[in-house]
Formats: structure tokens, sequence, C-alpha cells
């Protein structure tokens, strides 16, 4: 039923049973359920009934109910929280400015911001009932591990059980993959909403996929589907974070944009944790509108190593949209002729119906995807909510 009134907007008790099937009675008992927990209101007659005592409409509330999303990622914690209807209540972006990756280290920071967003919410008069976290790895959501994040250099570490530890909380915790969260955050919000076969490629400073199949999160055997930024594109090529050779990611992650297109300030710029991610693209996307030589044949061999990726994604998943995230869509204007080039030239023509499509959700993706993934739980078990 909470599903019913979130995806379809206001209905009547009647036309909620005649969607459902199940008794007036039924029905009733329910929403008063709901209405208890905060998450169902009446909102007055229907306008269109004819014949009879008008009907009260329900709809979504959740106005009082906040989900908390936390995307963590190389040099920045960014969090978002929202009510039950979607909408922002709190947001805020922290750098991480100390070179240290550590577990040990960045998990008291993540707990802080966690407890910011959570005081403020309540402050509010509102409480928070999920927190979902997004991490740039493999995770094992049944049990809140991260299983291996190369670019954190983290391995089988309980994020799960030590959040939980440093919150004092007793707040359901989930765990997933950034470009998994974003994926559903475009599954369920963005421009191309309710696209069955979708993929989700995030650039930010690794390079993942999130893999949406026949309306599913598509995870595999072990949860580490969607690495693609560890397929190879060039056995003899850099070394990558994840001990490997000539990773998709070596080519087209933040750092190989960098010193293709701005190999002058890259190191500087690499080096630089309190930058975001944007700051760092800044100067390529300068020089390019500038027309400078050396930025535009990088972004040109960048566009080429983009395509070639593409077209693996395109022949292994035969997706109908893909969407670029991260720092790509700021890039987007110099890379897309090469890159869609080189995907037609490497892709069978069978799976040339693809459209590739730039976010519109921004950087908030993956944190958006977060509060999506915690809201869920709510809509399979709204018993999770106490009652006002």
């Amino acid at each position: 039923m909470l599903r019913l009134l979130a995806g379809q907007g206001p209905r009547s008790r009647a036309g909620v049973a005649a969607v459902t099937g199940l008794t007036r009675a039924t029905v009733s008992s329910l929403v008063a359920d709901l209405i208890d927990r905060g998450l169902v209101e009446e909102v007055g007659p229907e306008s269109d009934q004819r014949v009879g005592r008008p009907a009260t409409l329900l709809r979504l509330d959740g106005s009082k109910v906040v989900t908390i999303g936390l995307e963590l990622e190389v040099g920045f914690t960014l969090l978002l929280a929202n009510d039950l209807a979607g909408r922002t209540v709190y947001q805020r972006r922290r750098p991480l400015s100390r070179e240290s990756t550590a577990f040990d280290d960045l998990v008291p920071i993540m707990a802080k911001e966690i407890r910011r967003a959570i005081d403020a919410v309540e402050s509010d008069g509102r409480r928070v009932v999920g927190i979902t976290v997004a991490v740039p790895g493999v995770t094992d959501a049944a049990r809140g591990l991260v299983v291996r994040a190369p670019n954190l250099g983290w391995r089988d570490v309980p994020l799960r059980a030590r959040l939980g530890e440093l919150l004092e909380r007793d707040l359901p915790i989930g765990l997933d993959n950034e470009a998994n969260l974003g994926a559903l955050a475009e599954y369920r919000a963005g421009a191309v909403a309710g696209t069955p076969h979708l993929v989700y490629l995030l650039a930010v400073n690794g390079v993942g996929a999130g893999i949406v199949i026949d309306g599913a999160m598509f995870r595999g055997a072990s949860g580490a589907a969607g690495e693609v930024g560890h397929t190879t594109v060039q056995p003899r090529g850099l070394r990558c974070a994840c001990g490997s050779s000539g990773c998709w990611e070596t080519t087209i992650g933040l750092r190989a944009l960098l010193y293709d297109a701005v190999p002058d300030l890259a190191a500087g710029l690499i080096r630089d944790r309190r930058l975001s991610p944007e700051a760092k693209v800044a100067p390529v996307v300068a020089r390019a509108k500038a027309n400078n030589p050396v930025a535009i044949k990088g972004l040109r061999k960048f566009g080429r190593w983009l395509g070639i990726g593409l077209a693996n994604i395109v022949d292994s998943f035969n997706p109908q949209v893909i969407v670029l995230a991260g720092f790509l869509p700021e890039v987007a204007p110099w890379v897309m002729d090469e890159a869609m080039a080189a995907m037609r030239a490497n892709s069978l023509a069978e799976s040339g119906q693809c459209r590739v499509e730039m976010t519109t959700l921004g950087f908030t993706a993956g944190a958006l995807g977060c509060t999506i993934h915690a809201s869920e739980r709510l809509f399979a078990d709204p018993t999770l909510v106490p009652y006002v």
C-alpha cells in the first residue's frame, strides 16, 4: 500500500482496495496503522467522484520521516538527508584533507558527519529511520563488509559494525557500492527513470558501473559485478591501484584525465585533497574552452579510451541506456565525438541501439541512491518506523 501511494500518487481507500485486491476492512486497518506511524495522511475528498459521499484521498506523507545517505569518496564525504517523499532536508559535503585513507581514520569522520546530520534533523522535529553508506569498492551487504576498496586501501573491513558502535543508535545501516547506488538513483529519480536495462558509469577517482537488468540491480555472484574500471584494455599499460596493469581506470580515471589534458598541473591537483573532483577538472574545462592544443589532444585520447570501454559494456550487457556520471559530463563536449565513434567501431552492430546520456543528478547521485535504498527498506517493512 505504501509503495502504491509513493509510486502512483493519492488514492481513496476504495481505490487502494481495487488495485491491491485487499478487502476494504483490511485497507482501513492498514491505513490507520500507517497514519499512526506518520507515513500516510488524509488530504481531502476525491474531486472527480460524482455519485455518493465523497471519498477521502490518502497520500504518502513521511515529511517527518528521514533517511540518511553518506557517500564516501577519496577526498570527500557527501551526506544527504531526505524525507520519505524525496525532499532534501539536510546536505553537507566535507573535504577529507588528511592524507590517510586508513579505515580507523576515516570511519570516525563518517560517524561524526552522520551524528551531525541526525542532530540537525531531530532538532527540526523529524525522525531518522535509516542510513545507507556508499563506498568506492566491492561490498558484502549481508555482512556489512567492504570486501575491497582499492583506492582506499581497504580489504575485508567491518564498516557497518564499526559505524554502529560509534553512532550508538539503534538504526538500520545499509551498505553498497557507490555506482550501484547511483544506478538506483537514476532508475528511480533520474531523467531515464524506469528504464529496465540501464548502466550507470561513474568516473571520479576510480571508475565503476551500476547495472540494472530487467528493472533489478545486478550484483553478480559475490557482489562484485560492475567493476568495469578493472577490466583490462591495455595489457602492458599503466599499473592500477588494484595491483593489475592496463585497467580501463588507468585510461579514463581522474589521474589519467589530468595527466593527459593538463600535465603541468596534474601532480599538484592530484595531491590536493581539499579540492573536489569538480574543482580538479575545472582547469581541464577552462583550457579546453580556450582551445589549448595539449588539452584538446588529451581529451581526444581520453574520448577514444572511453569509447572502447563503452563498447565492452554495450556488448556485455546490451543496455538501452548508459548514463555517464562523475566528472564525465563536465568534459563531454570535448570527448563524446571520439567516444561515440570508438564505441560504434568496437561494438557489434546488433548492440547499436544503446543511447548514451549524461546524468541530470550531478555529483549527488550516489548519496541520493543511499537515501532511496534506506527508504526501500521502509516500503518493504513500514513497521520499522515507530508510532508517532
